[in-house]
């Protein structure tokens, strides 16, 4: 029974720039980028509790994104929905000959926004068919928790060790305000994006490895009335 894993990655989807705000003068006062700042850079978590679809037969379970292929039959499916999004505010000014940006906040959102489970409704709710299936299928779920729960610690790591991220005391410098801010997305990305790749091959092998080496084996020794 694989797990469906669809993923997206958002970055820089809520960024919203405050009124630019007046600074003398063309060069920006610097200290240490390190300096206090990392409590206003965070990573958080959701997930969405999980959803038990009963309705649809064996055969409708089968045609279905995800599906098991190879010549198995479908006893169960786990769709899982999982995604990044980056929620930043950042400040400007502007002296005489440049622009100045940096972030007040950012914050990653690591989010698993949908688990779906199906189980055929060959097996009554209760049965061991049915029980043995949904086991198997939460099995699924549990490893993309895993996996997001992972990715967030990665990201934190990640947040507290760059030097790389804009602030007030170390700001991007450039000509105008468009550019300020594609060099503020950038920054991110180049900080979560290859974290985020890596994530998702970690998650799908994780998930492989849950039905290997056949993902019906095991639910199928746990009761005898297999349709």
């Amino acid at each position: 029974m694989r797990a469906r894993l669809l993923a997206g990655l958002l970055l820089a989807s809520a960024a919203c720039a405050p009124s630019a705000v007046e600074k003398g003068g063309d060069a920006a006062g610097r200290v240490n980028p390190g300096r206090s700042r990392f409590h206003r850079f965070r990573v958080q978590t959701t997930a969405v509790p999980v959803e038990i679809r009963h309705g649809l037969s064996q055969k409708e379970i089968a045609r279905l994104p995800g599906a098991a292929g190879s010549g198995l039959k479908t006893q169960g499916l786990s769709t899982i929905k999982h995604s990044m999004a980056t929620h930043t505010r950042f400040s400007t000014a502007t002296g005489t000959k440049a622009v100045y940006a940096w972030f007040d906040d950012v914050i990653l959102e690591v989010a698993i926004s949908s688990i779906v489970i199906h189980i055929p409704r060959e097996y009554p709710e209760g049965s061991c068919e049915y029980e043995a299936v949904l086991e198997h299928e939460r099995g699924h779920g549990r490893v993309a928790r895993e996996q997001a729960a992972d990715l967030a610690r990665k990201l934190e790591r990640a947040l507290a060790a760059s030097e790389g991220i804009p602030t007030r005391f170390d700001p991007v410098i450039t000509t105008d305000f468009a550019a300020a801010a594609e060099q503020l997305k950038a920054a991110i990305a180049t900080i979560a994006g290859p974290i985020y790749d890596r994530y998702e091959k970690d998650d799908a092998e994780a998930q492989e490895r849950l039905d290997h080496p056949d993902p019906y084996d095991a639910v199928y020794r746990k009761c005898s009335g297999w349709r």
